[in-house]
């Protein structure tokens, strides 16, 4: 089956990650030297970077497994689907028609 969209998705979670690590290796240094004043800053600065290190690997792999997965077709066809019928209920104001004067 196409899914155009989980694949967009997966390629924006790359992309994203990838803006990660950029300012990872450039910039957080300079984010950590800023908080040299407070400790406890720095050591939760320092933890919050850490987890998002470990959480990024894995979610780059699974990203790169969908993009795999999902990759979209040169040849594929889009079909329209039929509209589906509404109901008389399906209207939000189908409760007070009768009642309001």
């Amino acid at each position: 089956m196409h899914h155009p969209l989980r694949y967009r998705r997966a390629r924006s979670v790359l992309f994203v990650i990838g803006l990660f690590w950029v300012w990872l290796w450039l910039g957080s240094g300079a984010l950590l030297a800023g908080l040299h004043h407070s400790p406890v800053h720095l050591a939760l600065a320092v933890y919050a970077l850490a987890v998002a290190i470990l959480v990024s690997i894995p979610a780059a792999l699974l990203a790169g497994i969908r993009m795999l997965l999902t990759h979209p077709r040169g040849g594929a066809v889009v079909v329209a689907l039929p509209a589906a019928r509404r109901s008389p209920r399906a209207d939000a104001h189908w409760w007070y028609d009768e009642k309001a004067s």
